[in-house]
This record gives structure tokens, C-alpha cells and sequence, in this order.
């Protein structure tokens, strides 16, 4: 029998691969070889944030798919979508299929940086989510976010904010499946196809950011349909 390969989970910021990807860990752990990835600064992981977030957290997923091989990576969200976005256009030796959601294209590097400082003032008007961050994350949770902060302030351009020519030029196929009720995430899944022959979207009616949380039966069906394809996938 053929090695399970391995599904590689990248979560959002302030979430943890199992947080964000819980459904879909227990319905693919059977079939596949799971590598949930909590990034620095989060969750189980070993390294706390730094000042250049974005390369480090980069170089730290690089490093868990050399060790454990080509495989499935799964993202998302503005934090694992544009780390897997990075990983699958250099690395693509490493990357077999890219699967999206909570994702979109196009955003303003202002109105990116509105909604981070949304999580700040959450943080300060809600002691209950501080006490979820602190059991998730430890307090290291405050130097993660202002680390995240800080890069995507100086390195928009180069880390968060893709373009559709961008995905366009991936070599790996890629799935964008995001929910409805983010009009730039279901815009970005409704044109995926015009971006690249190796692009295709899916818009999951009623699901928000996390359509996989909101729809999980039918998020699942829409990925595992997508690898089933073609195995190489």
C-alpha cells in the first residue's frame, strides 16, 4: 500500500489549524496523512513571533514540508492564505494541490489594516475572547498580533495582499472555495476561473470567513471532489 500523503493545514491569524479546520481534521484523518501547522506565535508552536513574521513563519512551514514531503496544502485566511500562496508559486516541487478559503483578492492595504486593528479593539472591549486568546495562545498571543501587526504595515505588497495575476501564474492546482457573505472573498471565488487555468472557485451560499466551520459537509465534499480529480493532486 501506497504512504498516505501528506494535507498540510495553515490556519488564520489568532486561530490554530485545529480551530479553524477541526471539521475537516476528523473527517480527513482516516484517508490522510494530516500535518496541522499551529505558526509562530500560536497555538502548539515552539517559535514565538518575530519581527519579520511573515519570513519566519514562512521558513517554518518550508521547513515541516521538507521534512515530511510533497503533499496537499490546505490555508486560511490572510495569514496561512498568503504563506501557502508563497509556498505553492517557489516551492511547487513541495506543493501537489492549493486549497483557499477565506480569501480574496483585490483588498486595500488600508481597509486590510481596518480590520487587523478590529482585532485590537475586540481585545480591549471583550475579556472573554482575551481569555480564549491566552488558552489558545498563552499571553504571547499580544506580541504575535503586534508582530503581524507591524510586517503587514511595512510588507503588504510582498506578503498579504495577492493578486489574481498572481494565482494566475501558479503551476499547482488551486481551489478558492469561500463562503457568501464576504462580498471580496465570494467575488475572488465567483471570477477564480478568469485568473489562470489552474484556478477554480467555489461560493459556498450562507458560510462566512470560515466556510469550512460554517458548512463543513459541504465544504469537505467540494475538496475531496477537487483531489479525487486527478491523484496527483
Amino acid at each position: 500500500m501506497l504512504p498516505k500523503r501528506p494535507v498540510y493545514i495553515l490556519h488564520g491569524l489568532l486561530g490554530t489549524a485545529y480551530g479553524h479546520f477541526g471539521q475537516q481534521i476528523k473527517a480527513w484523518g482516516q484517508d490522510h496523512n494530516l500535518v496541522p501547522i499551529d505558526l509562530p506565535g500560536h497555538g502548539r508552536c515552539p517559535i514565538h513571533a518575530s519581527e519579520d513574521y511573515f519570513d519566519d513563519a514562512y521558513a517554518y512551514v518550508l521547513a515541516l514540508m521538507e521534512r515530511f514531503g510533497r503533499g496537499r496544502l490546505v490555508a486560511a485566511s490572510y495569514l496561512g492564505g498568503p504563506l501557502a500562496v508563497r509556498c505553492a508559486a517557489e516551492r511547487p516541487d513541495l506543493v501537489s494541490s492549493l486549497v483557499l478559503t477565506g480569501f480574496g483578492t483585490g483588498m486595500d492595504k488600508e481597509a486590510f489594516l481596518g480590520q487587523v486593528e478590529g482585532f485590537h479593539r475586540l481585545t480591549r472591549d471583550n475579556p472573554e475572547l482575551v481569555a480564549e486568546f491566552e488558552r489558545l495562545h498563552t499571553p504571547r498571543w499580544r506580541d504575535t498580533l503586534a508582530a503581524f501587526t507591524a510586517h503587514t504595515a511595512l510588507a503588504y505588497d510582498e506578503w498579504i495582499g495577492v493578486s489574481a495575476e498572481q494565482l494566475g501564474k501558479l503551476s499547482v492546482p488551486t481551489f478558492i472555495i469561500n463562503g457568501s457573505l464576504k462580498s471580496i472573498e465570494r467575488a475572488t471565488a465567483e471570477q477564480a476561473a478568469d485568473f489562470g487555468d489552474q484556478i477554480r472557485g467555489l461560493v459556498l451560499e450562507g458560510a462566512g470567513h470560515i466556510a469550512g466551520h460554517d458548512a463543513p459537509e459541504a465544504f469537505n465534499a467540494a475538496v475531496k471532489a477537487f483531489w479525487m480529480e486527478d491523484p496527483e493532486r
